[in-house]
């Protein structure tokens, strides 16, 4: 199929850096203040040409594991996009560009539960409450503005390519609220669309249980636009989601909000009674960009529950986690248990401050009177590139609260840092304290595709 472009309403404001066509065809290119963007339906490769608005010096397309090399002829830029895949293109000089090649849509479901936002128009929707088993769809074209809640029930659907844009509430009260919340529900989907900010915490599982998040895309750079928040919730499966968020892009944690509603939250939606236990997490497939603080992949800070265990987070790609945030982080700032959690086939392309922080301590987060512990993690399979930058001040960070309160039991595996296998706390960084059986195992990778290092270096 020839690509089929996304076009927007004329309201929406313009990239001023970029046009763009694909295999030909012209795209509808929209500005944001954190990254400009655009989407088109395809079925395999597509030709893409990006025009800027001045002649680039240096342009690289991520994830770097694709192997794109573009070619720049003064202010253009070509390169064959592999097919369905959300791309990121990085220009020196200008915002940078999100290309999301998207497979070919499917119809808007119908029937007497469903909502649908049609094309070519923006919805001044304010807070939209979901019935049980209710499905909401934003059909590419389609901007919702506002926010969308489901509570105490189950077989709620969210999805459609459309735009749902978090920037209603600042408009209307001049505060940020968090852009989908499912409060205590199972059995759900959401899917596929575009969540920008302003917002507060973007996507957030409360004390929910069989939960599917799958091909969503984020484009946030507020301090506490969080991408998506795991509380209290079990049983919960995150894939293939393009995430760019100035907090945590994925922070599994358990909290309650003991003093009462959050002011944030409409009347009618108790906000944070999310204390459940946490289990049978799996995060893969995804693709992370995070700006100013928080972690890449976090555990934590609320850890008010019993246990945090079986969380796993797989094939994921970190192009860049910026200022003082961490790429693995855990915080256990409370009482909880946080044990089996494993980290499997991850590259990463920049990182600064900290590239492993796993700790046991006590922050202005916290409410519990005791402190928890953190054991038996496994980082493997692991390929981070170095910048002139992460000498001398990157540092990772391995450390319990006290002896009765320890970090035990984690394993680093074939963790290749800067080129170089990992064999020793030295060649991280490693900052330990009440951390005990911390062990270490490198084997040359077998040939195969090849690693993010790689690319980097070829001409």
């Amino acid at each position: 199929m020839n690509p089929l472009a996304h076009f927007y309403p004329s309201s929406l404001p313009r990239s001023t850096h970029f046009r763009a066509t694909a295999q030909g065809v012209e795209l509808d290119v929209l500005a944001h203040p954190s990254a400009d963007h655009t989407s088109f339906e395809c079925d395999g490769p597509v030709t893409m040409e990006i025009a800027c608005s001045e002649s680039p010096s240096d342009v690289k397309v991520r994830p770097l594991r694709l192997g794109i090399e573009p070619r720049v002829e003064g202010n253009r830029i070509r390169f064959v996009a592999p097919g369905p895949q959300a791309l990121q293109v990085e220009v020196d000089g200008c915002n940078l560009l999100y290309v999301y090649a998207l497979a070919p849509a499917r119809p808007a479901p119908q029937g007497p539960d469903v909502r649908v936002f049609r094309s070519g128009a923006v919805h001044e929707a304010g807070l939209v409450v979901l019935r049980d088993g209710e499905t909401c769809w934003i059909e590419a074209g389609a901007v919702v503005r506002g926010s969308i809640r489901a509570a105490n029930g189950s077989g709620f659907h969210i999805g459609g390519y459309g735009i749902l844009d978090g920037g209603y509430w600042p408009e209307h009260e001049g505060r940020c609220r968090k852009s989908i919340v499912l409060d205590h529900c199972s059995d759900s989907v959401v899917e596929d669309i575009l969540m920008l900010g302003p917002t507060s915490w973007m996507l957030v599982l409360g004390a929910s249980e069989d939960i599917t998040v799958e091909g969503i895309r984020q484009i946030a750079g507020d301090m506490s636009s969080d991408g998506i928040d795991i509380a209290g919730s079990r049983r919960v499966r995150i894939s293939g989601c393009c995430l760019h968020n100035g907090d945590d892009n994925i922070a599994i944690k358990a909290i309650c909000n003991k003093s009462g509603q959050d002011e944030r939250v409409p009347l009618g939606f108790p906000d944070e009674d999310w204390d459940h236990t946490v289990e049978d997490v799996v995060v893969s497939g995804c693709m992370l960009y995070n700006t100013h603080g928080g972690s890449a992949m976090e555990i934590g800070y609320e850890t008010i529950t019993e246990h945090i265990r079986n969380i796993r987070f797989e094939n994921i790609d970190v192009l860049a986690v910026h200022q003082f945030g961490s790429v693995f982080g855990i915080h256990n700032g409370d009482r909880a248990r946080v044990e089996n959690v494993v980290w499997d086939d991850i590259r990463i392309e920049h990182h600064f401050d900290t590239l492993i922080d796993f700790r046991v301590l006590r922050s202005r987060w916290n409410v519990d009177a005791e402190r928890g512990f953190v054991r038996n993690i496994q980082i493997r399979n692991v390929d981070a590139l170095q910048s002139v930058h992460n000498p001398g001040y990157t540092v990772s960070i391995i450390s319990g609260y006290d002896a009765d309160h320890p970090v035990t039991g984690v394993a680093v595996e074939n963790f290749v840092l800067g080129g170089k296998l990992v064999r020793s706390a030295d060649d991280l960084d490693l900052v330990t304290r009440h951390a005990h059986g911390i062990t270490f195992h490198a084997q040359p990778p077998t040939p195969s595709a090849p690693r993010a290092s790689e690319l980097l270096a070829t001409p």
